[in-house]
């Protein structure tokens, strides 16, 4: 995920990082950009996703992968929550939210759908 952003646009923690420091980052206007342009940039979730699953690198990605991708980079880059670590049932809670959406909203393309998550995110 960091490398499809770049350093200059994120900074990189991991689990070593402190508390203290890992809750300015989450904080910080850079995190903050970094969690809504996963959201409005289908390219850069293309380029996350195709980073992870490597055997998609010239094909499109399925909607479970995309939800998946969407999920982790939630839980990291997410300023409302104090984490970035990543258990089962987070992601898994992520992943069924995308999904519902998606599946209640078939006629949406992925440009509306994260139309939809810019406008809630802007209501924080």
């Amino acid at each position: 995920m960091f490398s499809a952003f770049g350093e200059d646009r994120l900074e990189c923690v991991d689990n070593t990082t402190s508390p203290a420091k890992l809750a300015e980052w989450k904080t910080s206007e850079r995190t903050k950009k970094a969690y809504k342009d996963l959201f409005a940039n289908h390219d850069l979730l293309s380029r996350i996703g195709h980073n992870v699953f490597k055997s998609y690198k010239e094909k499109e990605l399925p909607t479970m992968h995309c939800a998946y991708i969407l999920a982790i980079c939630d839980i990291v880059l997410n300023p409302r929550s104090s984490g970035i670590k990543c258990n089962d049932r987070s992601v898994v809670r992520r992943i069924n939210a995308f999904l519902v959406n998606i599946r209640n909203f078939p006629k949406l393309n992925y440009f509306l759908i994260t139309e939809i998550f810019i406008i809630l995110i802007n209501r924080e």
